[in-house]
């Protein structure tokens, strides 16, 4: 599964992502997640990336909207950033389940 965010932590209910992906993963499930837009400010907090590396999960920004929000040097270090192709990558070969989390 590939859950898709586009909302900054700060305005969205990211504790509640993170409890979903825990149980997915609980229950076997491949799951990543990727940051676009807003929600790239995600990938430069511990505090926000810390249960989701520990899980297992797949973290992933967008590197054009890292970038636009001069983050690409604040990102940590289990995030892998992709461009828009690698998106589509993600979302066509690698991930069967999409889910866009507003």
């Amino acid at each position: 599964m590939l859950i898709i965010l586009s909302k900054s932590p700060f305005i969205s209910d990211y504790e509640s992502l993170v409890k979903l992906v825990s149980k997915a993963v609980e229950k076997g499930e491949s799951v990543a997640v990727l940051h676009i837009q807003d929600a790239c400010v995600a990938v430069t907090s511990d505090r926000c990336l810390k249960k989701l590396v520990s899980s297992g999960v797949e973290v992933y920004a967008l590197k054009e909207d890292c970038e636009a929000r001069g983050l690409l040097r604040k990102i940590k270090n289990k995030v892998r950033t992709v461009d828009y192709k690698g998106w589509v990558n993600l979302v066509m070969n690698k991930h069967g389940k999409i889910v866009s989390w507003t």
